[in-house]
C-alpha cells in the first residue's frame, strides 16, 4: 500500500498544478512547464529520466514483495475476518479514521457542492445552467456540458481498451515462467510511476505519421487513458486467477475442451466478478485521468477535468462558478460508478 501510495504522490500532476504553484512545484510539474510552455524538450527527458531512476528502484521493491508473497497467496471469505472494534483503543482509533475522513474529504467535497451553488442570485442552480451555452470568454468551442457525455465515452472506449489488454496480461503472468514473468509483471505496473504528462506529450508526437497519425482522432484520448487503467485490471484480476485450481483446467482439456471453452467455462465463472470490478475502477480511473487528457484532448472535445481546469485558469466569477459546477458533475458521476462497483464487490478480492 505504501509502495502504491508512494507512485500516486509521485507523479502527482493535477493537484500540484493547481495548489503547488511555482513555490511548491514537482517534478511532474516542470516536465509539464519545459515541454508545454518552454518547449525544453532536452531538459523535460533529463527529469524524465530522473523520475525513471526513482519509480525503477520503487517497482524493484514492489515486485520482490509480491514474488515473496505469492506462495501464501490465499482468497479468504470475509466473513471470517471481519469484526467490530474491541476495546475503547479500537473504538478510538475509529472514531479517529472516520474525523479525519470527513475532515479531508467530505468536508472539501461538500464546499464544493455549496459553491456551486452559490450564485450572484442567491443559491440555486443559475452555474450549472450556464454550462449549456458556449459563452463569449472564448475558452470553450462547445458549451461545458458536452465534456460530461465526452468523458463518459471516453472512459467507456479506455475501459474495454483496458480491460482486455489487462485481463490477457493477467493471463498470462498465471503461467509459469520465471523471472520473465515476474519482469512483465513489473513492466505493466510501469504506468502508474511513468509521468502522465509525458505520456501525453509521447502520445502527441508520436503517433503523428500515416499510417498512424492520430492527432485528430478521438481515440487518442482512450488510448492514453487505457494505459493508466491497465495496472488496475491486472492488480486486481492477477489474484483471482491464481487462485483458480489448476486441476480443474487439465480435467477440463483432458475431457476435450478447446483452450478458449476452457476459458469461458472454468476461468470465466470465478473471475467475472473480478472483472467487472477491474472496469469499474479502469472507468473511474478514466474519467479523472488529467495529465495525459490535457495534451491530447481536441478544442472542440475536453474531458471534465480539462474544462474544470481551462475555466479554473481564467478570471471571473462566472467561469469560478462553472468550475465548481461541473466539478460537483464529475465527484457525482465518479460517486455512482464507485457506489455500481461496491454493490459489485460484495468480496474483498484484489490486490494493488
Amino acid at each position: 500500500a505504501a509502495l502504491m501510495v508512494f507512485l500516486f504522490t509521485f507523479t502527482s500532476f493535477g493537484v500540484v498544478q493547481i495548489l503547488g504553484g511555482p513555490t511548491f512545484s514537482t517534478l511532474e510539474v516542470e516536465i509539464y512547464r519545459q515541454t508545454a510552455d518552454l518547449l525544453d524538450l532536452p531538459t523535460a527527458a533529463v527529469l524524465t529520466l530522473v523520475q525513471f531512476a526513482a519509480v525503477g528502484a520503487v517497482l524493484a521493491v514492489h515486485a520482490w514483495t509480491v514474488r515473496r508473497r505469492e506462495s501464501a497467496l490465499k482468497l479468504v471469505d470475509p466473513a471470517h475476518t471481519a469484526r467490530r472494534p474491541r476495546g475503547a483503543g479500537q473504538w478510538t482509533l475509529l472514531a479517529a479514521v472516520l474525523a479525519v475522513v470527513a475532515l479531508l474529504i467530505l468536508l472539501p467535497l461538500g464546499v464544493l457542492v455549496a459553491r456551486s451553488l452559490d450564485t450572484p442570485d442567491g443559491y440555486g442552480f443559475g452555474y450549472f445552467r450556464s454550462l449549456q451555452s458556449v459563452g463569449d470568454g472564448g475558452t470553450f468551442l462547445v458549451p461545458p456540458l458536452e465534456a460530461v457525455g465526452n468523458s463518459v465515452q471516453y472512459a467507456l472506449a479506455a475501459t474495454g481498451i483496458a480491460v482486455v489488454v489487462g485481463g490477457l496480461a493477467a493471463a498470462a503472468l498465471t503461467r509459469r515462467g520465471g523471472r520473465l514473468v515476474r519482469g512483465f509483471d513489473a513492466l505493466l505496473m510501469l504506468p502508474l510511476g511513468v509521468s502522465a504528462v509525458t505520456v501525453g506529450f509521447g502520445f502527441l508526437i508520436t503517433l503523428d505519421r500515416p499510417p498512424l497519425d492520430l492527432r485528430t482522432s478521438w481515440i487518442l484520448v482512450p488510448l492514453a487513458q487505457a494505459l493508466v487503467g491497465v495496472p488496475f485490471v491486472v492488480r486486481t484480476m492477477l489474484p483471482v486467477l491464481r487462485a483458480v485450481d489448476g486441476r480443474l483446467r487439465e480435467a477440463a482439456a483432458v475431457l476435450g475442451a478447446s483452450p478458449w471453452r476452457v476459458w469461458r467455462e472454468v476461468d470465466l465463472p470465478l473471475v467475472r466478478r473480478a472483472l467487472l470490478i477491474a472496469a469499474g475502477f479502469a472507468f473511474a480511473v478514466s474519467l479523472g485521468e488529467f495529465g495525459a487528457t490535457v495534451f491530447i484532448a481536441r478544442p472542440d472535445r475536453p474531458t471534465l477535468p480539462v474544462a474544470v481546469a481551462r475555466l479554473l485558469g481564467r478570471a471571473g466569477d462566472l467561469n469560478y462558478g462553472q468550475a465548481m459546477a461541473l466539478s460537483t458533475i464529475l465527484m457525482v458521476v465518479c460517486a455512482v460508478s464507485l457506489l455500481l462497483l461496491e454493490r459489485v464487490r460484495t468480496d474483498r478480492t484484489g490486490e494493488f
